[in-house]
């Protein structure tokens, strides 16, 4: 399977599944290597990087608002989206990733008690992945899919590519879906305003 289905408390809680950090340590490898090619053998420089280094972070979800420029973010964004019709695919992102940046995901945490959707689907830059249906996680009440996809097949985001990732959903109401993973980023300026 390219994905797992867990209850979150065991994705980041004590006992955590060791897939989760197997696909995370797995991710972690593929992205610092894009980001050393990308960035003229730039080594990991942690929250703030220095001269040759590049930064890691968490996603910040203003980064994931729509389509962005080089400069900044456009517009705020939240976690939350507002469910008005059923039986219907949504949008739960669909944003261009900025200049200077690296996006790694590694799953993706359905954080309310009520789940609402039932499939899967992404997109980064031309790579469509295929859909994948959810429903068993209705067990779980929150939960979170990790991804597990072959080394070297990891969904990673460089910058200016476009990442969608979109729900089926069977009801209406609001559903919050926060990404598992992190974000590299070249220049701390990246990440040091409030937008």
């Amino acid at each position: 399977m390219p994905f797992i289905i867990a209850p979150l408390s065991s994705v980041k809680g004590p006992g955590q599944y060791p897939e989760y950090q197997d696909a995370l340590k797995s991710l972690q490898d593929s992205a610092f290597q894009q980001a050393k090619d990308l960035w003229d053998g730039a080594e990991p420089g942690g929250l703030l990087p220095g001269a040759k280094q590049f930064g890691i972070g968490p996603f910040r979800k203003n980064d994931m608002a729509g389509n962005t420029s080089d400069s900044a973010p456009s517009g705020t964004y939240t976690y939350n989206a507002t469910i008005t019709a059923a039986n219907a695919w949504r949008d739960i992102f669909n944003y261009t990733v900025r200049n200077n940046m690296i996006h790694a995901f590694a799953g993706l945490a359905f954080t309310d008690d009520t789940l609402r959707a039932i499939q899967i689907r992404m997109e980064i830059g031309d790579r469509r992945f295929p859909i994948w249906d959810i429903q068993e996680a209705q067990i779980y009440g929150r939960f979170a899919v990790i991804f597990k996809e072959d080394q070297g097949k990891e969904l990673i985001a460089r910058p200016q590519e476009r990442v969608l990732i979109r729900i089926y959903v069977e009801s209406t109401g609001v559903q919050r879906v926060v990404p598992l993973g992190f974000q590299l980023f070249r220049t701390s300026n990246l990440v040091l305003t409030e937008t």
